[in-house]
């Protein structure tokens, strides 16, 4: 039998689960839809079906895609869970049975060793697919006219590990560029995938230690990877929170050309700090500038001496000269931002 929700702060207002799916057709308009506004707007979110067995993060829920369909002038709405290995066991046991991000070890025995790929994230378009995205793992593939899943998508087996929720479609060629990280060697690894859907390239990125890399950068010349000290060590997977705060590593921030590979990034060292989330990049002569909601730490959790006020994520001005191989960070506004 379902239990309620309890009383947390990501389980209420903006993060309430929507427990039903459905379709509606043919929504009350007011005013007037353009009749050249035609397509659907796919929208991807966190969305738990059944409470918590622990402590709740908002990145731990199952995906729920809801679809926006505009056309000769009238809109239409159809949301669906996306039905992941996690979400089935979890259906047919009537309750949660996955642990969450706040404490790894709390899953019940039943779902030992099954991946908890969430397909969460995220939602692209891509070569004629509609892929959920969830950075732990590979996407799900919807049918885009009813969102029913199709299955974990694998690039016809070529891709390597996890894929990022965060890829960047070039403009120009239709590319889908994009890098998946994890615990275990290699931690980085970059992909390009042609217009078609083919992964063309393949490359492992050489980077000391596991971290937890949200996002990255592209411009029209070059990839940025960001390695923060939020450290994804295997042996942080038994107990507690997967992610590891070691600001003694610092920051490092790697600036690749768009055809190079692990041998010609260049990296840039700085003070630890963490962003999820970067807002627009471009590349100037000898310098990269990149525009970033920027962190003190990563605000997964608390530290001695701090608060959710202190740790507020500012936009920020990276400027990497790749002649002189420095780096310079500049707060562009005092609001918080994400």
């Amino acid at each position: 039998m379902s239990v309620p929700f309890p009383d947390d702060p990501f389980l209420k207002g903006n993060y309430a689960p929507w427990p039903m799916e459905g379709e509606v057709h043919d929504l009350v308009v007011q005013g007037e839809i353009p009749e050249e506004l035609n397509g659907t707007l796919y929208r991807n979110g966190s969305n738990p079906q059944f409470s918590p067995r622990g402590r709740y993060h908002w990145f731990d829920g199952d995906g729920m895609i809801h679809a926006f369909t505009l056309g000769d002038g009238k809109a239409h709405y159809r949301n669906r869970w996306v039905r992941t290995e996690r979400f089935k066991l979890e259906r047919e046991a009537g309750e949660a049975l996955f642990a969450g991000l706040s404490d790894l070890s709390n899953a019940d025995k039943r779902v030992e060793g099954v991946f908890p790929n969430a397909a969460n994230t995220n939602i692209i378009y891509h070569a004629g697919k509609l892929l959920a995205l969830w950075e732990g793992g590979p996407p799900y593939e919807l049918d885009p006219s009813t969102l029913d899943t199709i299955g974990l998508y694998d690039f016809n087996s070529k891709l390597q590990g996890a894929m990022t929720a965060h890829p960047k479609i070039d403009p120009e060629t239709g590319e889908l560029l994009f890098f998946g990280y994890g615990p275990f060697p290699p931690y980085l690894r970059y992909d390009v995938a042609s217009a078609d859907g083919d992964i063309i390239r393949s490359s492992a990125i050489d980077i000391p230690v596991p971290t937890m890399m949200h996002d990255f950068i592209t411009t029209q010349d070059h990839v940025i990877f960001m390695v923060f000290p939020a450290t994804l060590r295997p042996e942080n997977l038994t107990s507690g929170s997967p992610i590891r705060w070691e600001p003694e590593l610092g920051t490092r921030i790697g600036v690749m050309p768009r055809n190079g590979g692990s041998a010609d990034v260049v990296w840039f060292e700085t003070d630890p700090c963490f962003v999820f989330h970067a807002m627009n990049a471009y590349t100037e002569s000898n310098q990269v500038i990149a525009d970033v909601c920027q962190f003190h730490h990563v605000p997964l959790f608390s530290l001695e001496d701090d608060s959710a006020q202190t740790n507020m994520p500012t936009l920020t001005r990276w400027t990497l000269d790749l002649e002189t191989k420095s780096i310079k960070m500049e707060q562009r506004d005092d609001q918080a931002c994400e």
